[in-house]
């Protein structure tokens, strides 16, 4: 994408510039309904204040009850020209403002007198598809002014800390604020939900839910990305602390129903377990801990330094300690990666992975599990190119190895572990199988390292392509087979490991 496109995506972002899709238009007017009476239309106000050229209002019935305003005047003037072709809304109705920074005094009088009115208020619903812009994101890239050019951001600062940071977060909390007895039924990211960094947000947001829906993200115009879109509707009138669970229809990005998806209002998260952790002794690398949702399970990794871990992670330094508690927290974020069907890990990609139930530390057949998956997974990114491997499950002539391994750390540990569970013996059989087989290729060669890790073993038989890339298959046909005996085996160990995610509170369905 050249500056200048990136530019005009930035700009189209903060003016809310994604155009809702006829299909979800319909949608959520139905649960409009749903929620508010067949007869809502001529019951209650509608106010869209950032409605760009207007297609969330398209298919409503009632002008004299709908209000259109946003910051861009052309957009203005796409809609009074589509009023003049016969659009079902009043051209007096329709108008510029900015709902971030404006005066409500500079309103249309009616509806000023609807804010102004108690009573009348509660008939109001803010209907609208925001911006989905955000001041900083986990990509590094920063869309400047989003978090500062406002001045909602001054107000709402204090009361929703980081949230702040997204546009979306600005119109909700604003429509909060201003107008506390009306309702507000809104297309948006569902992370306000239960993400960490929307713990204060949710402290402030209080409102009574009364249902919605997700959709795919990509199904928007202008919107990359495989993760949910809500529509929910909230009420303000009441004092309620924010629900800890919600319940939302799924439908698929044909508009069929699929199911329905549970969203918690996270308390305590898996970083701040791995807080509580004890790490005393020599590390033998390094854990990250990006943000503690799935949609950032691709951060999640060991490797031999701090400084290997992906931008902007926290790091945990393992040790002998808690290098349990460290494999728990890989195999946990990633086995739930390798079990859930591709075409429904958009559902997933805002649930946030949670401070778990003591139990677990009682179940051996679990630690273990977790520490074997950990080992063979392909997240375990330690090569003793970059430093010693203590990461090597089997002894030297376990393997028939040319020469003695610089750290026996994990053969040894293992054998302090007592049983495994068979899942976990298939995978210790295929992987042993691998090495083997490696050792077996590189006895008579001086190049290739002894001290070998899963990574580099991969690396030796797949080559690199001409761009530095590491093949997807080897020409060798018997690596190939027993790589792939090594993953079909680690896939079932995780299906093992994913009942007892859900069992011991790491993550709710």
């Amino acid at each position: 994408m050249t500056e200048q496109q990136n530019n005009l995506q930035d700009d189209r972002e903060r003016k809310g510039a994604f155009y809702t899709p006829k299909i979800w238009v319909e949608k959520s007017q139905e649960y409009l309904a749903k929620v508010f009476g067949e007869n809502w239309q001529d019951e209650y106000y509608i106010w869209d204040c950032c409605c760009g050229t207007g297609n969330l209002l398209m298919g409503l019935t009632n002008k004299y009850r709908i209000w259109a305003s946003t910051i861009d005047k052309a957009d203005v003037d796409v809609l009074h020209n589509r009023i003049k072709n016969e659009a079902n809304l009043l051209k007096d109705h329709v108008f510029q403002f900015d709902f971030l920074n404006g005066n409500f005094d500079d309103l249309p009088q009616e509806l000023r007198d609807i804010i102004n009115d108690p009573e009348k208020q509660k008939k109001l619903i803010i209907y609208i598809n925001p911006p989905y812009a955000e001041g900083g994101n986990y990509t590094g890239r920063t869309k400047s002014g989003v978090a500062t050019n406002y001045a909602a951001n001054q107000a709402l600062k204090p009361l929703i800390g980081k949230a702040t940071n997204e546009l979306s977060s600005l119109f909700f909390g604003h429509t909060r604020q201003a107008m506390p007895a009306a309702h507000l039924a809104a297309f948006a990211s569902v992370k306000y939900v239960s993400a960490y960094n929307f713990r204060k947000y949710r402290e402030f947001f209080k409102a009574d839910y009364r249902g919605g829906f997700i959709c795919l993200a990509s199904t928007f115009d202008n919107v990359q990305g495989q993760f949910p879109i809500g529509f929910l509707v909230w009420s303000f009138s009441s004092v309620n602390d924010f629900p800890q669970a919600i319940q939302t229809d799924v439908y698929d990005a044909k508009g069929w129903f699929i199911g329905h998806k549970h969203f918690y209002n996270g308390v305590h998260y898996i970083n701040e377990w791995m807080d509580t952790v004890k790490a005393s002794g020599e590390p033998v690398g390094y854990l990250s801990c990006k943000l503690n949702e799935f949609q950032y399970n691709q951060y999640i990794c060991l490797c031999n330094a701090k400084e290997q871990l992906p931008y902007g992670c926290k790091n945990v330094a393992v040790t002998e300690e808690n290098l349990i508690e460290s494999c728990i927290y890989l195999a946990v974020r990633h086995s739930i990666g390798l079990t859930v069907p591709h075409k429904e890990k958009w559902i997933r990609h805002n649930d946030p992975f949670l401070f778990p139930d003591k139990k677990y530390k009682r179940n051996s057949k679990f630690l273990n599990d977790c520490l074997i998956f950990s080992l063979f997974h392909e997240k375990n990114k330690i090569t003793s190119q970059s430093g010693v491997n203590h990461w090597i499950p089997f002894t030297a002539r376990e393997v028939s190895a040319k020469d003695n391994f610089r750290s026996s750390f994990i053969s040894g540990y293992l054998k302090q572990r007592g049983t495994f569970s068979k899942e976990a013996e298939s995978v210790l059989a295929a992987g042993k199988a691998l090495w083997i087989y490696y050792h077996e290729k590189t006895k008579k060669l001086r190049t290739p390292p002894v001290d070998a890790s899963l990574y580099e073993i991969r690396e030796f038989f797949k080559e690199r392509n001409k761009q530095g890339r590491m093949n997807t298959r080897s020409k060798d046909e018997k690596f190939n087979e027993l790589d792939k005996a090594l993953k079909n085996a680690l896939r079932t160990l995780a299906l093992n490991i994913r009942t007892k995610v859900y069992e011991y509170g790491f993550l709710k369905r």
